[in-house]
């Protein structure tokens, strides 16, 4: 018996006598009744989809779901190259360093002094040295930096293609990153004297960092400073090719290290090809040499796998908490904005015995560059979108990427339930149409209506939607202002953040309730309209659930540190009954807020933490274009501020 026989079958048994109903009708029905029922999923397990994203997440440091790290690229040939580091150029670096430390002990030496200094060694090498100045008007004093460069033009090349080896005057604690800039003079030194590089060399000594590296990489690639930007800079008397990849050196130690770690993080989350990376740590691996992640080495052994999924899980938390603000953490990090591959290799310090010098160091840089000298084309073969547990492992975007989405996808289903259930909300299954016997015409049944019994009203939430989103702009807009009040000291970064959350309050709590009864009144929902908290609600989640995913394609951390949080405050938010339910919802959607995320970094982290990253947000605006503040301001808090006012409404 087939199909349609069963569903034609009476409940007594019997075959119904009653007009079979034809294939469009019938599809019709049916198209309902999946409706019905996906309705009733998304508004009972939307939940699912975060439960799962979360599960999965927490299975990313298993060491199954691992990569190990190769070279895609065939030509790159990490280690295979012959090397000639000798111990007549260990024995350079070390007089680099003694020269170093008096250079910066002189009571007059300024930055253009030292970069002074830089540009007559480069020239001294052979190479084509010249210094760079620029100023940062910053909101306490005008800081005038200095560039010292150095060109190595390739023997075998034209000079259209180019690495750079650089290091900052200091490190980011404001030691001074001696052996850093005694490898780069090492290598300045060592470089020209063997012919088969193909390639350009441009040696860069910054100071100060990473503002140096800006203002080098701007002028460089033809941007002219205006007399207004913060930033203005000198051009550039030397030029090279186009810069395909560029390797940072902080060594700030007294010449012996326990081992190298790697950072790779640039502005806004953006990463270097993942063959770089494995390029470097092969290099250095084939020398003997320790490599880590940051400041962390991975052990050989781990005492059982639970072990190894704690140290895999901490990894990764670190790797996200330096990706996540997409703020530069080193010189490297500015790279990205010109499509340049580049990481820094930074000497780490450790009670291990076991050290490594400028020996091993020297070896190791000097095969890296051999492998990228091979290259004939940028490299394309291996993945821009990844996230490391170790130095020697990786996470692909297609292993990783899901559970990120997941979860914002409740908030999509959210948003869908909402919109079901401001029109018609059915109890129970659709019944099927019925064909009268007698005319044969289709008698729609009384619990299907033609329309909607209610209408969906879009102007009180549009216009709250636009109310918040043009208070994150003005949030935006003073944002600097309050960054120079307080750098100036008329202000104190406690006092910016009671006033925020009090400015805040205020708005959400009584000026956009009060406009909203202005306007259309309370919104409350009758028999023949859908309140309007449901649409407003419907709409932001739709808006927050687009920006989260379209997040976690570019910087993956972020999404997931706002996801986390804001993902199950957006679903409690409704207009409460009851005062359990309403300070429940106000703490979830409160903790979600910038100033509650800020809030939290304080109290993990420290209150200096937390104001230095609000601080380090302007400042990445205005110096470096970084996208963290713009987003927050003019898509998170309004959103955030949307959840607020929903939960005052029908109060």
């Amino acid at each position: 018996m087939g199909l349609l026989a069963l569903l034609r079958r009476r409940k007594d048994g019997k075959p119904s006598t009653e007009p079979s109903l034809p294939k469009q009708l019938l599809r019709v029905h049916y198209r309902r009744v999946v409706s019905y029922y996906l309705q009733r999923l998304a508004a009972s397990s939307s939940w699912i989809f975060y439960i799962v994203g979360l599960v999965v997440l927490l299975l990313l440091p298993y060491e199954k779901l691992h990569h190990r790290a190769r070279t895609d690229e065939n030509a790159l040939l990490p280690g295979q190259a012959n090397k000639y580091w000798s111990a007549l150029d260990v024995h350079a670096v070390n007089e680099y360093r003694q020269q170093l430390k008096k250079v910066s002990s002189l009571s007059g030496a300024n930055a253009t002094v030292k970069a002074d200094f830089l540009s007559e060694q480069f020239k001294e090498l052979g190479l084509d040295g010249s210094v760079q100045d620029f100023v940062v008007y910053t909101h306490e004093k005008k800081v005038q930096g200095a560039n010292a460069y150095g060109i190595f033009r390739a023997p075998r090349a034209d000079g259209t293609e180019a690495i750079v080896i650089s290091a900052p005057w200091t490190c980011g604690d404001g030691k001074l990153n001696a052996d850093g800039v005694s490898y780069v003079l090492g290598l300045a030194n060592f470089l020209p004297k063997f012919s088969h590089w193909a390639k350009d060399f441009v040696f860069l000594i910054t100071n100060p960092s990473p503002i140096g590296t800006h203002a080098w990489l701007e002028a460089y690639h033809g941007q002219q400073s205006g007399p207004k930007d913060i930033l203005q800079y000198d051009p550039l008397a030397r030029h090279s090719g186009v810069i395909q990849e560029a390797i940072n050196l902080e060594f700030c130690g007294d010449g012996q290290y326990t081992g190298l770690g790697v950072f790779v993080e640039g502005l806004n989350g953006q990463l270097p090809n993942a063959d770089l990376v494995t390029t470097v740590v092969s290099t250095a691996k084939y020398e003997s040499i320790p490599v880590g992640l940051h400041d962390t080495i991975t052990p050989t052994y781990f005492a059982d796998n639970w072990a190894r999924y704690l140290f895999n899980l901490e990894s990764i938390l670190g790797y996200m908490t330096v990706q996540a603000p997409g703020l530069p953490m080193a010189n490297h990090a500015l790279y990205s904005r010109y499509h340049i591959e580049a990481l820094t290799i930074r000497g780490m310090n450790g009670p291990e015995t076991y050290k490594v010098g400028a020996p091993q160091i020297g070896r190791a840089i000097e095969s890296a560059l051999r492998s990228l000298n091979n290259l004939l084309e940028r490299l394309h073969h291996a993945y821009w979108f990844y996230l490391m547990p170790s130095a020697f492992a990786y996470i692909p975007i297609s292993v990783y990427i899901p559970p990120i989405i997941l979860l914002s996808v409740t908030l999509i289903f959210q948003s869908l339930k909402l919109w079901w259930e401001s029109g018609d909300t059915p109890t129970h299954p659709p019944p099927r149409p019925k064909i009268l016997p007698k005319s044969g015409l289709v008698m729609r049944p009384k619990e299907i209506p033609s329309f909607p019994r209610r209408d969906r009203p879009l102007f009180l939430p549009l216009a709250t939607l636009i109310m918040c989103h043009a208070t994150g702009f003005l949030t935006f807009y003073l944002a600097p202002t309050l960054r120079v009040l307080t750098a100036l000291g008329h202000l104190t970064s406690f006092n910016v953040a009671i006033g925020a959350f009090i400015a805040s309050t205020v708005l959400y709590s009584f000026l956009i309730p009060m406009l909203q009864r202005l306007l259309q009144g309370s919104g409350a929902g009758t028999s023949e309209s859908a309140p309007a908290w449901m649409m407003l609600k419907c709409l932001a989640s739709a808006e927050l659930a687009a920006a989260l995913i379209a997040l976690a394609t570019l910087n993956p951390s972020l999404s997931v540190a706002l996801a986390l949080p804001t993902v199950p405050a957006f679903v409690l938010a409704r207009p409460a009954k009851s005062y359990i339910r309403f300070f429940l919802s106000l703490a979830a959607v409160s903790i979600a807020s910038p100033l509650g995320l800020l809030a939290a970094v304080a109290v993990w982290s420290g209150l200096d933490t937390a104001m230095s990253l609000a601080s380090a947000a302007v400042d990445g605006w205005l110096i470096y274009r970084a996208w963290l503040l713009p987003f927050i301001c003019l898509v998170y808090w309004p959103l955030n501020m949307v959840a607020h006012v929903i939960i005052g409404m029908e109060q």
